[in-house]
């Protein structure tokens, strides 16, 4: 019997190379999109329904599982891709674009998830994977309050994955690496960032400009879902995001954070482009 995955977000990036990733495995897929224009992008592949859904409206993605159900009878795993991107200096930012990163990347996924919760524990099985990020593992700058999104959702997917165990159901995190995604032509900038910013985040955002294509954490996705190690928690997408835990763990805390920090403020060490890889897809990203 064919098993069926629920991945938000599908209208390009991770979700949309995911739903063909498992498509090409044989599986069921109910993708979402967010806006009507999006709801024929998988019109080509066979076994694919996509429905709307705004996951930042969380009274229907707290129904939304009894919808997902009607469309093949069952489902088997949820991906939580659906993601919102703030960039800027914190002091420019607004907190209404705080509450909206949050609002997207932790409470509407929480909400999707409970909605999800009880069918899996009540069949005894089902997989939850939930798109985190390199940037949970260290902040980085001009991008904290996403980052501290993205550390919000490794920690609910830890608790969640032993919270579940009782009940054969798992729950996982992909930490991605830079990668070609079109979030980063439609990023949420802050408004008004003061002249004293600009030349050091020019600098970053030029010094990272290449990454890993959208398939590198599509295959990932497909691996967290497939692999039956219920144990593993943590899943790194892409050179760099693989490489920084491996970092970490050879450099000790101390030392990673020297060398880390002084990466990202414009003067990385040979001994960090020797550990920290990039990508080889140019990143579009307006800034």
């Amino acid at each position: 019997m064919r098993k069926t995955v629920v991945i938000t977000g599908t209208a390009s990036g991770f979700g949309r190379s995911s739903v063909r990733r498992f498509v090409k495995e044989g599986w069921n897929v109910v993708a979402t999109v967010r806006k009507e224009a999006d709801l024929q992008i998988h019109s080509d592949l066979e076994n694919v329904r996509t429905l709307l859904l705004n996951v930042d409206d969380e009274a229907v993605s707290l129904d939304f599982a009894a919808l997902a159900l009607q469309q093949f009878g069952r489902v088997d795993a949820l991906v939580n891709n659906a993601g919102y991107y703030h960039m800027g200096p914190v002091e420019a930012g607004t907190m209404k674009q705080v509450h909206d990163q949050f609002q997207t990347n932790v409470f509407g996924l929480i909400a999707l998830t409970k909605s999800f919760l009880p069918t899996f524990r009540e069949q005894r099985s089902g997989i939850i994977v939930n798109i985190s990020s390199i940037s949970a593992d260290q902040g980085y700058p001009y991008t904290a309050v996403y980052a501290a999104s993205k550390a919000a959702v490794a920690a609910f997917t830890e608790g969640l994955n032993l919270e579940m165990s009782n009940f054969g159901v798992t729950a996982k995190a992909v930490f991605p690496g830079l990668h070609n995604t079109r979030i980063f032509t439609k990023i949420d900038t802050s408004e008004s960032v003061p002249e004293d910013y600009k030349d050091a985040m020019a600098a970053f955002f030029g010094a990272n400009s290449s990454g890993s294509a959208p398939e590198v954490t599509a295959d990932v996705i497909y691996e967290a879902v497939s692999d039956g190690k219920d144990g593993q928690v943590r899943y790194y997408s892409g050179p760099d995001a693989v490489a920084i835990p491996r970092a970490r763990h050879l450099l000790g805390l101390p030392w990673y954070w020297e060398e880390f920090r002084a990466a990202n403020t414009g003067a990385p060490s040979p001994l960090w482009k020797t550990l920290i890889p990039q990508g080889g897809d140019e990143v579009d990203m307006v800034v």
